[in-house]
């Protein structure tokens, strides 16, 4: 795979000169391993929604990720399960739903929950693979026992150090800085990953490198030159800043993660008069922009290393965004709800044999993407997986796996996170410290989401818990205006995806990965 050739071409007319270094277009004499099953490179993004060039956004400029599309095929209608780093990577690497993991928010353990659990990197270290991980690819979390997932890793994690500020402007939620790449830490990643792959390929057993990024995530913080390549006042603010029409209290929150920058003036959701003044916005808008084009900077060296070792060829590619994000729309900043901006992610996989330059509009989710893995490595399922393999898209862009994705969030004891400070909701306090989970099925056309108390579906279902609906029609409604789930309209849309929900509960409930956390739940 030419990446380097893709990525010159991509590159014209583009004064991104300074983004990825000249690479000799020597190549090693001999690469070949005696075990020549395929590599895997797993590039992870944090807090990056679909605003990339291989989804067709007009602004970004992100000549790295072109460049891998044209070797793979895009996912168009990718979801995550959660729209929380700590959870949806849980699943992703696990191959598991949020309820089978236990992982609902940021720091629980599905270690601690199913300790039999095993994870992708896991069964390819389990099936011969060299397996080692540098920057965010779990969720980091403070126990030691359980941080990075040190079972997972045949070779000891990378530990990576880099700034998160680059100037002394104390808790700011933007900084642009005029200093190398690796002035912030996804350079310094990206050196690392780069290193790494010089060391793999002298092993003689394939390998898995999974390679965490940590832009756009907050704050946005990025080189100069970065974003010099925007102009400010282009920057697209949102159009819509509301609630729905008969709105769902449990679907939104209250921005606090944003809040909390020294920077940012105070603001009130859902308040006319009170959003988040426009210049902020663009400001913002404009920060997180030049954060993807400098990870995108960080991703070209390491596809151009890939290229340099000989490695790309046989070398699986996939490329992610944790799970997307809201930036002004619905009157929301940041992650963590079930609307599609925020559960809408950015899917590339690059594998050999397969098609390449090509799109896919398959519903997919990233519980599909460890099932992918194996079929694709030959590594037997080492569990009970809940998604289901993407190689039938991949050797044919116009196949379909499944009809819908599944995402889910819960706002129990986030208090935090809860609308009762912005709106007139303010009685909804207590309730929402409670266990609510809303479950969002989406098809080609419609999303519904079913809100429920104290349930999960570890359980068997049951309707009384089901405390409200929401239903968007998006050929009719792209920007969520309109809850049409009491549209007697609608009555019978929302009777076929409620039948389907219950279906996928019902399937859930059933699988053997249901007991163990079962059991914990119950403190068993």
């Amino acid at each position: 795979m030419n990446y380097r050739k893709n990525l010159n071409r991509l590159l014209c007319g583009v004064n991104v000169a300074a983004m990825v270094p000249a690479v000799a277009d020597a190549k090693p004499a001999d690469t070949k391993k005696a075990d020549d099953r395929p590599n895997v490179l797993l590039i992870a993004i944090d807090d990056m929604k679909p605003w990339i060039g291989p989804y067709g956004d007009p602004i970004a400029k992100t000549p790295a990720m072109d460049a891998l599309a044209s070797r793979a095929t895009t996912f168009n209608n990718a979801y995550c399960q959660v729209s929380l780093s700590g959870p949806t990577r849980s699943s992703l690497l696990t191959g598991l739903n949020p309820d089978h993991t236990g992982v609902w928010w940021l720091m629980g353990s599905f270690r601690k929950n199913n300790p039999d659990i095993v994870t992708m990197p896991q069964a390819l270290k389990d099936n011969g693979y060299e397996t080692v991980g540098v920057g965010k690819v779990y969720h980091p979390l403070k126990d030691k026992e359980v941080k990075d997932d040190p079972i997972s890793w045949s070779l000891p994690y990378i530990k990576t150090s880099g700034s998160q500020y680059a100037l002394s402007n104390g808790r700011v939620a933007t900084e642009c800085a005029d200093v190398p790449d690796n002035g912030y830490v996804d350079g310094v990643i990206a050196e690392e990953a780069v290193k790494a792959l010089g060391k793999l390929k002298n092993s003689d057993k394939p390998f898995f490198l999974g390679v965490g990024f940590k832009k756009p995530h907050l704050p946005f913080c990025a080189p100069k030159k970065y974003w010099d390549m925007y102009d400010r006042e282009s920057m697209p603010v949102a159009e819509f800043q509301e609630m729905s029409t008969d709105p769902v209290e449990y679907a939104y929150h209250n921005s606090l993660e944003l809040k909390g920058y020294s920077d940012i003036p105070p603001f009130e959701s859902f308040v006319d008069t009170k959003h988040l003044d426009t210049e902020t916005q663009k400001r913002l808008l404009h920060a997180y922009y030049a954060c993807i084009s400098y990870t995108d900077a960080q991703i070209g060296k390491v596809l151009e290393a890939l290229e340099k070792e000989g490695l790309a060829d046989n070398t699986i590619v996939i490329m992610f965004g944790d799970h997307g994000y809201h930036l002004g729309d619905h009157g929301m900043w940041n992650k963590l709800s079930d609307f599609e901006q925020s559960t809408h992610v950015p899917l590339i996989v690059s594998a050999p044999g397969m098609k390449k330059g090509v799109k896919s509009d398959a519903i997919v989710e990233f519980l599909d993407i460890f099932p992918t893995v194996c079929e694709l490595t030959k590594t037997e399922h080492p569990q009970q997986l809940d998604g289901k393999s993407l190689v039938p898209i991949l050797k044919n862009p116009k196949a379909k796996t499944k009809d819908y994705a599944i995402s889910q969030f819960s706002r129990s004891c986030t208090e935090n996170y809860t609308i009762s400070t912005d709106t007139d909701l303010k009685g909804k306090a207590k309730e929402l410290e409670e266990d609510i989970t809303g479950y969002a099925l989406r098809d080609s056309r419609y999303r519904l989401v079913e809100w429920t108390k104290g349930f999960k579906t570890y359980m068997p279902f049951d309707e009384s818990k089901v405390v409200a609906y929401e239903l968007y029609d998006y050929n009719k409604d792209p920007e969520e205006r309109h809850n049409v789930a009491n549209d007697p309209a609608y009555a019978s849309v929302v009777k076929n995806l409620k039948k389907k929900l219950h279906q996928y509960y019902a399937k859930s409930y059933s699988s053997p990965m249901s007991a163990p956390i079962a059991k914990t739940a119950a403190g068993e």
